[in-house]
């Protein structure tokens, strides 16, 4: 999921998200977003929402980073079901002037204990249950607690786990608003859409949300990500409406009657929150990836627009299909046009696209594209592996976030990948220097709403990029291959991916997920540097001087442990990269025979590590963290800072912190940090 970008006009009003809320995506928005990782720039939409895109969103208490508490929530589990839901067939009607859907759920489900007589459903606030029978007509009792959102059904008998039953529940729903949900710009069910006195050119649309477990609104399900099921979907409409659902398109039969019905059919099987359906007037664009249907529904009268900006969609495929390892596991991939939306969410084989992302045909195509690839490396990571409970959501946004950039950098080249990750690590710190602190995995959340901030996308991106650079490009491609090939259709957990690593790289990772996924923060180095003349000797001194926060209810890293790459510049301007192993103590000294003394030492230059650093220059060294930009900001200064649009507050220590950049030893152009007493080198000219 990913975010939709907006004026910035009243920033300060809004939140801001700069990621994936793309897939379910929102729109990129302002810098000053902190929350989500979208992207904070036209270079890379995927970045944060960058990762998808940016945009700005309502503040709500259920849709904010965590901040830290006295108070900490309660933990959140995994649910426990007494059953599993093996299928579910919705039989659907809408009725425009009420916006109400009409309809049937067939459930098909075994009980996983003996003697089960009594089903509990998730059923939400705007359904009525009719009836419950059984699959040979008898009527069931129910009860429907609208508070407690759930829906009680005694059996017929006692069933045993190996019964499979099936149940039809009669039901009516009325439409959810469009705002609410992620971000509060998602919705929270089914959205009817139709012209009105103040809103006299909005189009009839009707489309679902389902992400986080909002599907509870308009059908009967056990709404949490563990229970997988396959499903299907016939809707009747009147004839001009199309219907697009999940999966592979039964029939269109027409009911002669001026409406049709519309049957299709998901054979893989799926979480609740990735069932969906869009109805509207739609023109379809249809393209192909190695024999997969791959169509685009969009508005008649933007069909151009939508040419030009659906185009490289197959080449996204390949590219995906090649990188994971794993080709496009689905009969078909959709993407439709719907107004009113907060960004971009990855139904099962079927994203939805905010319609104003959509560029003119003399905009740029970048945000579109990071969008529409974020959306669709979720069809892998999200979809074809889902995470067990919403503490792992990382595992959907985060990898994501990443294929997205991996994506842009294919297309766009390495340097384009450098920036959008440039941006996450802004993102991030930017969520830490404001307070909003926690590990990437973590059961201490209110709502699961919460989760999707720049901790499931712009740190989980950086985390795999870290991973990337500790295990080699070789056995990450083998890694990803062999995860999603072992777990395709199921649920994970963080385990399940450390171990297919751990397996293809041959190296003990428990290490490197413990400090960097279950545990909060991140290293803050202060290297220094000094040269041996009569021992032509160079000595690289490495500190960590970050402090736990005594108060934090999370889990921390006291020191980290992590490789690490250090460019040596000599007197002539030969580079020389070496690769060192920082261990997880306060200090370490590493050294270098070097025939004269360097003319820059610059620690971890590609930025691969998340991270912070800090110097102290030789005698004759001056230190510099330069920003790429070329901008300075010593964040412990009350101001705000006008070159990266954050406000800069105080932090652990008092010292520069330049968020994302490289550290250098060069021997020129020193200016003063005043506060600190540090030299830095002026980059900007």
């Amino acid at each position: 999921m990913k975010p939709l970008p907006v004026e910035p006009a009243s920033v300060r009003e809004y939140k801001v998200v700069t990621t994936k809320v793309w897939c379910c995506h929102l729109i990129p928005l302002p810098k000053e977003s902190n929350m989500f990782p979208a992207r904070l720039t036209a270079c890379s939409l995927a970045s944060f929402l960058l990762l998808g895109l940016v945009t700005l969103w309502p503040l709500r208490p259920v849709a904010l980073a965590q901040r830290a508490d006295p108070e900490a929530p309660p933990a959140q589990w995994t649910r426990i079901s007494d059953f599993d839901t093996q299928h579910l067939a919705l039989d659907l009607r809408f009725d425009w002037p009420t916006e109400t859907v009409h309809g049937t759920a067939r459930l098909t489900f075994k009980p996983v204990r003996s003697d089960f007589r009594r089903l509990t459903l998730d059923a939400g606030q705007p359904m009525t249950v009719l009836e419950v029978t059984t699959e040979s007509g008898a009527k069931l009792d129910f009860q429907h607690d609208k508070a407690a959102e759930k829906l009680t059904i005694s059996l017929d008998r006692g069933y045993g786990r190996s019964d499979t039953v099936t149940l039809v529940i009669t039901y009516q729903a009325r439409a959810t608003p469009p705002t609410g949900g992620l971000f509060g710009v998602f919705g929270t069910g089914l959205t009817f859409l139709r012209p009105t006195s103040t809103a006299s050119k909005r189009r009839y649309q009707i489309w679902s949300q389902g992400e986080t477990e909002y599907n509870r609104n308009w059908f009967p399900c056990f709404d949490f990500p563990s229970d997988k099921f396959t499903s299907e979907v016939r809707a009747t409409v009147e004839t001009p409406y199309t219907v697009i659902s999940n999966g592979r398109l039964v029939s269109d039969t027409d009911n002669g009657d001026g409406t049709h019905t519309v049957h299709w059919r998901m054979e893989q099987p799926h979480a609740s929150y990735l069932l969906s359906i869009a109805i509207g007037q739609y023109r379809v664009i249809t393209n192909e990836y190695d024999g997969i249907p791959v169509q685009s529904y969009v508005y008649p009268d933007r069909y151009a627009d939508a040419r030009r900006a659906f185009a490289n969609l197959p080449r996204m495929m390949a590219f995906l299909s090649t990188e994971t390892g794993i080709r496009y596991p689905y009969a078909k991939y959709a993407q439709t046009m719907i107004a009113e939306f907060g960004g971009g969410m990855e139904n099962i084989t079927t994203t939805h696209l905010a319609d104003n992302l959509l560029p003119r045909a003399h905009e740029e195509l970048d945000n579109i594209e990071a969008l529409q690839a974020h959306e669709l490396a979720h069809q892998w990571f999200g979809n074809l592996v889902t995470c067990r409970d919403w503490s792992e959501i990382w595992l959907s946004e985060g990898f994501a976030t990443y294929f997205e950039a991996l994506y842009m950098g294919e297309r766009f080249g390495t340097a384009r990948l450098r920036a959008i990750l440039a941006e996450h690590h802004a993102t991030y710190h930017q969520a830490w220097n404001e307070g909003r602190r926690r590990p990437m995995v973590t059961r201490q959340f209110a709502h699961p709403d919460q989760l999707f901030d720049a901790y499931a996308y712009s740190r989980g991106a950086l985390v795999l990029d870290m991973l990337r650079f500790v295990v080699g490009d070789e056995a990450w491609r083998e890694g990803i291959r062999h995860y999603l090939q072992r777990h395709q259709f199921q649920n994970v957990e963080t385990g399940d991916f450390r171990r297919a690593m751990e397996e293809a790289s041959g190296m003990g990772l428990d290490w490197f997920f413990d400090q960097w996924v279950y545990r909060m923060g991140h290293p803050v180095f202060e290297v220094t540097h000094r040269y041996d003349a009569d021992r032509r000797q160079l000595t690289v001194k490495v500190c960590q001087v970050q402090k736990l926060e005594p108060a934090s209810r999370h889990v921390q890293t006291e020191y980290f442990r992590t490789p690490v790459e250090v460019e040596i510049v000599s007197a002539q301007g030969r580079r020389q990269t070496v690769r060192w192993f920082v261990e997880a103590q306060a200090e370490q000294e590493f050294s270098l025979p070097l025939d004269a003394a360097p003319r820059a030492v610059r620690f971890d230059p590609q930025h691969r590590l998340i991270r912070e650093v800090i110097g102290e220059t030789t005698p004759t060294g001056q230190l510099r963290e330069t920003a790429g930009a070329g901008w300075w900001d010593c964040q412990h200064r009350h101001q705000h800072s006008p070159q990266t649009g954050l406000s800069a507050r105080p932090v652990t220590h008092r010292r520069c912190n330049p968020l994302l950049s490289r550290v250098v030893f060069p021997h020129r152009h020193s200016q003063h940090c005043e506060d600190e007493g540090h030299e830095r080198t002026d980059f900007t000219r």
